[in-house]
């Protein structure tokens, strides 16, 4: 009878420690809807001699301004979010995990991506897109990079510089990362940096604010260091169509884009570009074609590309409904005081992202209360400014890295 005993309690004492083991595994699905992992799949790996090949030779930077700590394993992963008219649907993106040496908590970097036309341009098929994303984790952060809407596995026309798209698909892959971290047995700390450049400085504006005013009780930003982004998207415009000659159209295609799908203005398209260049806008957003391209079937004279009456409204007092969509949609209208620290980082030649767009926003989140905001000034344009920015965003982070 006692040996039966022993036996049925050693049987009993198994499957309870299954159970154990079958409900911590549960407890990873931290979320149902948005934010929840639907999977995850590890697409490449890189060591120091990789890395230092990728910063010298692909990026152009010098690899001795680095401190190459760890090698990195990268993942695609595929989430639960909401496409550009609130509807469920998935996306993908990419995470990068640094193979610390002692095991550590680790803190998150989010990355919002630049201006991309092509949906496979994303790090989740090739990570070497995102120098931040690489350049952050080899220095021991958990690195991850939203595609967004209309790139990777998403086949919707892309959302570009709208608020809440931008930041909602990043938030629900930060959910995401809990899931996959809480899988890998990865310990993350309490620590949420965020950065980007371009249209990257305009998502880490709209995550930061979109978490601080409607996730509090979920995340908390830790610092955010965006580079040369369109800040007030109004302001920009106005710049644009007072030079009447600008070098990036397929930005404002892009834009244009943008605005139809939050407003269902698909007539804004007939009203604002001359019938020339309509076909293009129409066509060429579809992810199969680059900025170049695009540019080259625009034209970068404002007075040839758009309707003259939608340039007179436009700089007059005509075209309030879009003027109002701009200003919701930038960062200086509407009283935001961050709590976060800020630090804003610019080419003081940039004619793409207005460098005067920096201290604009700056000056008016310090006129809101803002305590903690910073602006740094490098020399070059849009393009030659960046790597500058990239780095730098990086270092500032590791002052504040526990």
């Amino acid at each position: 009878m006692k040996k039966y005993n022993v036996k049925f309690l050693s049987i009993l004492l198994i499957i309870l420690f299954l159970l154990a083991c079958e409900d911590e595994t549960e407890n990873c699905d931290l979320y149902t809807g948005r934010g929840n992992l639907v999977s995850s799949e590890l697409i490449t790996e890189y060591n120091e001699e990789i890395f230092e090949i990728l910063i010298r030779d692909i990026y152009g930077f010098d690899p001795e301004e680095f401190n190459i700590e760890n090698d990195v394993k990268i993942y695609r992963v595929i989430y639960e979010s909401l496409g550009a008219n609130g509807e469920p649907t998935q996306l993908s993106g990419a995470i990068y995990v640094p193979q610390v040496k002692k095991q550590k908590s680790l803190p998150t970097l989010k990355i919002s991506h630049y201006t991309i036309t092509q949906r496979s341009a994303v790090a989740s098929v090739s990570p070497n897109v995102s120098p931040q994303s690489l350049l952050g984790s080899m220095q021991g952060y958990f690195a991850i990079y939203s595609d967004g809407i209309g790139y990777g596995i998403s086949l919707e026309q892309a959302s570009y510089v709208n608020k809440m798209a931008s930041a909602i698909s990043g938030i629900d892959l930060l959910r995401a990362s809990k899931e996959f971290a809480c899988e890998k047995n990865i310990e993350l700390n309490d620590q949420l940096f965020t950065t980007g450049y371009s249209a990257g400085g305009y998502g880490t504006m709209a995550f930061h604010q979109i978490i601080e005013q409607e996730y509090s009780d979920e995340f908390t930003i830790t610092a955010n260091s965006p580079g040369a982004g369109p800040y007030s998207l109004y302001e920009m415009g106005k710049r644009i169509f007072s030079d009447n000659v600008y070098n990036t159209p397929y930005y404002l295609g892009f834009a244009l884009w943008g605005y139809m799908l939050a407003t269902g203005d698909k007539d804004a398209l007939n009203r604002w570009v001359k019938p020339k260049y309509r076909d293009a806008i129409l066509k060429m957003y579809d992810g199969n074609y680059s900025g170049t391209q695009i540019d080259n079937a625009l034209n970068n004279n404002m007075s040839v590309l758009l309707e003259p009456k939608f340039l007179s409204d436009f700089l007059g007092d005509g075209e309030t409904e879009f003027k109002n969509y701009l200003k919701e949609n930038s960062f200086i209208y509407d009283g935001w005081k961050p709590n976060a620290p800020i630090h804003f980082m610019h080419g003081e030649k940039d004619n793409t992202v207005f460098y005067f767009l920096m201290k604009l926003a700056a000056d008016q989140l310090i006129a809101n209360g803002a305590k903690n905001i910073k602006m740094t000034s490098y020399p070059g344009d849009h393009g030659g400014a960046a790597a500058d920015c990239m780095i730098n965003s990086i270092k500032w982070f590791n002052t504040m890295k526990k």
